[in-house]
């Protein structure tokens, strides 16, 4: 049986003092709590208390939102999105094709990228519908797109 991923994980830090845990992790956007209580972050990491005093630095590497790596001295200690398939993980990228039509579907084009990252990471959904969402819902306002382009273009 597979184990499915949580919204929330405890990380095991080394030397770490407090409990620390990834909340959000099958979103687009994480938060680091330590204690439960939100921790700030400074300069791409979050400074840890350690056992035997001073701190320690928990820091975040990546660039696509929700799939970020997590490091603890120099090694990974949580990947976001680490149980998405590879072709989930493309078709989170055809809304960009929108691009390639007309330059003003640039802010649609982003907010389809954004929305398709949770789907995508949902592990409720069957993989068939992961892969497949992010491509219907392009191509509907892709014609939507069309729709209004003649329309306008048409009237007098």
């Amino acid at each position: 049986m597979t184990d499915t991923p949580s919204n929330r994980v405890v990380l095991d830090l080394e030397g770490a003092k407090p409990k620390v845990e990834v909340d959000g992790t099958l979103g687009v956007v994480s938060k680091v709590l330590i204690n439960g209580e939100r921790a700030r972050p400074v300069r791409g990491g979050w400074l840890i208390p350690l056992r035997k005093g001073g701190e320690g630095r928990l820091a975040i590497r990546g660039y696509v939102p929700g799939f970020q790596r997590f490091l603890w001295k120099g090694d990974e200690v949580y990947k976001l999105g680490a149980h998405v398939g590879l072709p989930e993980r493309i078709t989170m990228f055809v809304p960009f094709v929108l691009i390639i039509t007309a330059w003003f579907m640039v802010p649609v084009s982003l907010i389809l990228f954004f929305m398709s990252i949770p789907v995508v990471k949902n592990p409720k959904m069957p993989r068939a519908l992961r892969i497949a969402l992010p491509v219907v819902n392009t191509v509907a306002v892709f014609i939507a797109a069309l729709a209004l382009v003649a329309l306008l273009w048409d009237s007098p």
